[in-house]
């Protein structure tokens, strides 16, 4: 009787933080998994998932006093301004606090601009003639990707046709209308796989007629949609322990903040119109800037042998693959240090540098300067 007193009372002295989040998918595991290591390491914290309809459950347990903070996505300011009003917490982590943080808020957000950016390169790269997106208007991340898209395009004198439905006529419909061949950036992988099948029953060829690109990297889709689909790989893991972070910030009196997480594009088949070898090494290594495969292990990815390989590199690009990763590695650097607000050591680790003086020399010898002064002179 007394051990479970003492157990029950152990566990009231934690203090909860709610985590709510409008689905609980696989990839949002990862996020909820990320945000309870972070706090167990930082304090004695109880995690309460919530998921769907959350917000009266959640405003319940914020008037009974239950909760200290909450870590959430798609929160509408009625039921944030009533979280704040009892003198809780609040971290976003989705992109309905895109407006700013207050007094008891931080926020955690991917970098939509950097996503739009990547995106038209990549598609442009691939010498599309047209480019569109597809992607609902009701989502706030949904329209402020379509906008960044549409930006980053606009920078290379290209304009982006729109289409807001993916109900089979309506999509068809869109697709047979777009000037061939065209690049397609869809809001999430689902619509993807949807714009996939969609072409393939108007008779367009993808990637040839049409190069497709979605967002969250979910394999099933790829499975469904029968071929491998460009994705951008959102980092749930890191949003995770950061807004746990920032959680800790906010209870222990540090104020707010506001962080910014890069995604990484993942180049397959839906989108690369280039059949050869050495395209689909590149690919592989701006997927995966810190990989350590060696020039033998690309040239298997490329179907070459090493020298073919090492040859058809040089020849489409003037490098051997060694100074190719180091090319690709400063570039996402750069990126990393320029557009996001992540610790100069996860932009080391992102890029293959688990040290970060290891990372600083090469990035010194790459630019001339330090990653913190390159991060101040070009922000």
């Amino acid at each position: 009787m007394a051990g479970g007193y003492q157990e029950s009372k152990a566990l009231s002295e934690k203090r909860l933080i709610a985590v709510a989040l409008p689905l609980l998918s696989e990839s949002e595991i990862i996020l909820v998994q990320a945000i309870r290591e972070e706090l167990a390491r930082r304090g004695d914290f109880e995690v309460m998932v919530l998921s769907g309809g959350f917000e009266s459950l959640l405003r319940k347990i914020a008037e009974n006093g239950e909760v200290a903070g909450v870590i959430g996505d798609f929160m509408s300011g009625v039921w944030l301004k009533s979280l704040l009003d009892h003198g809780i917490k609040v971290v976003g982590i989705g992109d309905g606090m895109t407006g700013g943080v207050g007094a008891g808020t931080s926020s955690v957000t991917t970098d939509v601009r950097m996503m739009g950016g990547e995106a038209a390169r990549l598609l442009i790269g691939n010498g599309v003639t047209a480019l569109a997106y597809l992607g609902p208007t009701g989502a706030p991340g949904s329209i402020r990707l379509g906008e960044a898209f549409a930006a980053a395009c606009a920078e290379s004198g290209r304009e982006v046709s729109r289409c807001h439905s993916a109900t089979g006529v309506l999509l068809k419909n869109f697709l047979r209308s777009l000037a061939k061949p065209c690049g397609l950036l869809c809001a999430n992988d689902q619509l993807a796989r949807r714009a996939i099948s969609a072409a393939g029953e108007e008779g367009l060829r993808v990637p040839q007629d049409l190069a497709v690109m979605g967002v969250g990297n979910v394999r099933m889709e790829s499975l469904h949609a029968g071929m491998p689909i460009s994705s951008f790989e959102l980092p749930l893991g890191e949003v995770g322990r950061l807004a746990a972070a920032a959680m800790v910030a906010l209870l222990d009196g540090q104020g707010s903040s506001q962080e910014t997480v890069a995604p990484l594009i993942h180049e397959r088949e839906s989108s690369m119109r280039s059949p050869s070898g050495v395209a689909r090494a590149m690919a592989y290594l701006r997927s995966h800037p810190g990989t350590s495969k060696t020039a033998g292990e690309l040239a298997i990815l490329a179907g070459m042998s090493r020298r073919s390989f090492e040859k058809a590199l040089r020849q489409a690009e003037g490098l051997t693959p060694g100074a190719l990763l180091k090319q690709i590695r400063r570039k996402r650097a750069e990126e990393l240090l320029r557009e996001t607000t992540l610790g100069i050591g996860l932009v080391g680790r992102e890029c293959g540098y688990d040290e970060l003086a290891v990372f600083s020399a090469a990035f010194k010898r790459w630019t001339g300067r330090s990653p913190r002064e390159f991060r101040e002179d070009t922000r």
